[in-house]
């Protein structure tokens, strides 16, 4: 891996994080919505074979919980192959779902991690910088630009009341504008007021009913953070990842939440509620584990050729980890736990830094990821998961190497 040019680990893994930055651009040119992240991962597997016939071998992640998460993976395709088998789901849509996204997950995922593993903080801070910079360019660009191609949902929604630049929904702009101005306050220093500025605009730019669980954890991340509590901290990683299979077991207990909602309801229905459609996937997928859960899970990426789902047009394919939950049915508490400490060991080495800001703007940039996985993006965003192993490699580089000291000093 060494012999790598630094130039080439740093943009391989560039490139996923532009995933949902650039994932409506080519629509531009009026190419397809959300087919950015597609271009992309051409552009990555063309490279990423070019890389193996470079090295001649595969390398082995090095952390522990970095391998349990392929292994995971690689499990779900052994189920997508089992329930190929048995004839729960039919084989010619088995098939193209393991070669267009079980697979292809598990070789990105793959690469995500051997390559982030291996770079340095300085290495890892530069990536973040850059992204930060090319997300930030991309939405004045995307200004410029949309002139040239005015459709609807391109660029500007619902008629010029909402802003996403090029991201493909605007849950996927809220998360990364808010990732990008945390990665911002690591060299400017977070203040109060500059928190304050980010979420009004935020909240006015993207009117998103994402919003308010991105605040609400960026909240409870710098209360947690300013008490120095793991133990609240441990509660609070369950929280989040429960919170949507909560909601999808009990969703006609949460009507409450069209008091939330930043557009026009009437009632907390799919033709009522833009919210209500939000979260009507998680409660699909719910029912879906509840009535099969000691049947042969279907395997990772099938819940939308489950013979059991009885709303197939209203699941949009699944959301958050609710999704792959339903996938893997009794095994489900394993994902679960997997993702709880996985999280947990990153915080655990993040809470060891002594300098607070530094401190400060890792922990909310990875409670955000998490979030974000949870909510919207399926437990494989590659996005969201680079982000996760950049931070990562990041905590352990600085505990390895640099003790307790400020990444500043």
């Amino acid at each position: 891996m060494e012999q790598i040019k630094k130039f080439k680990l740093e943009n391989l893994l560039l490139f996923f994080l532009l995933m949902l930055p650039f994932g409506n651009f080519p629509q531009l040119f009026n190419l397809g919505e959300d087919t950015g992240s597609i271009y992309l991962s051409l552009l990555v597997s063309a490279i990423f074979f070019l890389w193996l016939w470079q090295e001649k071998k595969l390398y082995i992640p090095r952390i522990f919980f970095n391998k349990a998460l392929l292994l995971l993976i690689a499990f779900g395709i052994v189920l997508n192959i089992t329930s190929i088998l048995t004839g729960t789901i039919n084989a010619t849509d088995g098939i193209m779902v393991i070669f267009s996204y079980s697979l292809p997950k598990l070789i990105f995922i793959y690469l995500i991690i051997v390559l982030a593993e291996r770079i340095s903080i300085e290495q890892s801070l530069k990536l973040l910088s850059r992204f930060t910079i090319i997300l930030f360019a991309s939405l004045f660009i995307s200004l410029l630009l949309y002139p040239f191609n005015p459709i609807p949902e391109f660029v500007i929604y619902d008629g010029g009341s909402r802003f996403g630049g090029f991201h493909f929904e605007l849950v996927n702009f809220t998360y990364t504008v808010l990732v990008g101005f945390f990665i911002y306050s690591f060299y400017k220093k977070l203040t109060l007021i500059k928190l304050s500025i980010a979420l009004i605009f935020i909240y006015f730019a993207s009117k998103s009913n994402a919003f308010y669980p991105f605040a609400i954890s960026i909240i409870a991340m710098l209360v947690i953070l300013y008490l120095n509590n793991l133990r609240l901290l441990k509660i609070y990683i369950f929280s989040i990842i429960l919170i949507t299979p909560i909601v999808g077991f009990f969703l006609d207990y949460f009507s409450f939440l069209n008091l939330l909602s930043l557009r026009s309801v009437t009632d907390f229905t799919l033709e009522g509620s833009s919210l209500f459609v939000r979260l009507y996937p998680w409660a699909l997928s719910m029912n879906h584990l509840v009535d099969n859960f000691l049947t042969v899970p279907i395997g990772m990426g099938m819940l939308s050729y489950s013979p059991y789902m009885f709303d197939v047009d209203n699941l949009f394919g699944g959301t958050g980890i609710t999704k792959v939950l339903a996938e893997y049915g009794l095994f489900s508490p394993i994902i679960i736990l997997l993702i709880y400490y996985y999280f947990l060991n990153i915080f655990n080495k993040l809470f060891l830094i002594q300098d607070k800001n530094s401190r400060n703007c890792f922990c909310v940039i990875l409670i955000l990821s998490l979030t974000y996985i949870c909510l919207q993006s399926g437990f494989f965003n590659l996005t969201a998961w680079t982000l996760c192993i950049i931070i990562q490699t990041i905590s352990i580089r600085y505990v390895n190497e640099r003790g307790k000291k400020s990444y500043h000093s």
